[in-house]
């Protein structure tokens, strides 16, 4: 969501700035599901300190309503990626190379005759004419005849990630193996029958048709859910920008820097083989080039934006659920948590408590407030067409 900030901290002395307490840590903090409103509560009279909220109620929205409407098209291209998902891949070991032909390949890239870092590689999958290498390289994998080996001779753009690299003359040997094609399954009332549950469709699913009547109701309840949210996200903005900030909770701004941080390096990781294979080598090379950000230092005000922004939004959602008793229970806490166990491959929300304490209750509960106060936005909001 786009968010404007009103006021921030202009600095340690500022006289506008509550003093932070652990009294007032609104931080998440392990709680029981029962007792997750009443953490409500008790943060909604603390955010207070800090922003002052514009009118919520009955705010214009501008809104469009193009996308509610799900046509055959829609549905019959939902199925074709159905499809694709229990697609096979053929691969064919003779012929020329076009563009956009997928093809598979071995590459290796020398400056002044020396392998460089992140140029060499075995299997690779590619599509021609996709980009992703750099140009020179990219335009000479077209017209290749499949199995030979070639020399094709690249140069680096000037702004490439690597200084190392940028502007300078390579050459890239490369052979490809072979093209591959990608083969549907055919669409069936057999295939449906036997693919229904993977698919997410219940058992009765059972034919074409049915799969299509299926499809077109889950196009349409998606429709209706990110409409919903676009909704409230530009009447949150509005909220927010008709609202009066003087401050932000020193513990709970100090607690979710640290998780933003430790995100974002930890994302690095994941990849970092990935990064490399495009020049990024290190998390300082990462932070220039994925975050830019020069130094830890404006990496550090990046974090403080965002998480500034995080919380805005926040503050509003506390207060406005507090302030309309918008309650959340502890079976909506449940429920919501045994659909998150399932969806990233756990036996139930038990194993997520015991993997990150009771801090989730906090989370799940949070997201749960949040489509409360989302429903209750827009029901009061006034809708305006474009």
């Amino acid at each position: 969501m786009a968010v404007t900030m009103v006021a921030a901290f202009t600095g340690c002395g500022d006289s506008k700035k509550p003093a932070a307490s652990d009294t007032e840590d609104t931080s998440n903090k392990e709680i029981e599901a029962a007792d997750y409103y009443a953490s409500v509560q008790k943060n909604a009279e603390i955010y207070k300190k800090y922003i002052t909220l514009g009118e919520y109620k009955g705010i214009e929205v501008t809104v469009d309503r193009s996308g509610l409407e799900v046509t055959d098209d829609d549905v019959e291209s939902n199925i074709n990626s159905m499809l694709n998902q229990f697609s096979t891949t053929e691969e064919i070991k003779e012929g020329v190379t076009a563009i956009g032909d997928d093809i598979i390949l071995d590459y290796s890239g020398k400056k002044d005759g020396v392998a460089f870092s992140g140029g060499t590689a075995t299997d690779a999958s590619y599509t021609i004419g996709s980009g992703m290498f750099i140009s020179d390289l990219d335009n000479g994998l077209a017209g290749l005849t499949i199995g030979q080996e070639y020399d094709i001779p690249c140069r680096f753009p000037d702004d490439y990630t690597s200084a190392d690299l940028a502007g300078q003359d390579v050459v890239f040997t490369v052979k490809v193996t072979a093209k591959t094609k990608t083969v549907l399954p055919e669409l069936t009332d057999a295939w449906v029958a036997e693919k229904n549950q993977d698919l997410g469709f219940e058992s009765d699913v059972t034919t074409v048709e049915g799969l299509r009547k299926a499809t077109r109701e889950y196009l349409k309840n998606y429709s209706s859910s990110s409409f919903s949210a676009n909704k409230f996200g530009t009447a949150l903005d509005t909220i927010i920008k008709n609202s009066t900030i003087n401050g932000y909770p020193e513990a709970e701004v100090a607690s979710l820097i640290d998780v933003y941080k430790n995100n974002v390096k930890s994302s690095y990781e994941t990849y970092a083989s990935y990064y490399e294979s495009m020049g990024i080598s290190s998390y300082e090379d990462y932070l220039k080039n994925a975050m830019n950000c020069s130094s830890e230092e404006e990496f550090d005000e990046v974090a403080k934006e965002a998480v500034h922004e995080y919380l805005e939004e926040k503050m509003v959602i506390t207060i406005i659920a507090a302030e309309n008793n918008l309650a959340v229970t502890a079976d909506e806490i449940n429920e919501l948590g045994e659909q998150w166990a399932a969806d990233y491959g756990y036996n139930n929300y038990q194993e997520i408590l015991d993997a990150y304490t009771k801090e989730m209750n906090a989370e799940v509960g949070f997201e749960v407030l949040s489509q409360k106060v989302q429903d209750f936005v827009n029901e009061n909001a006034k809708e305006v067409t474009e």
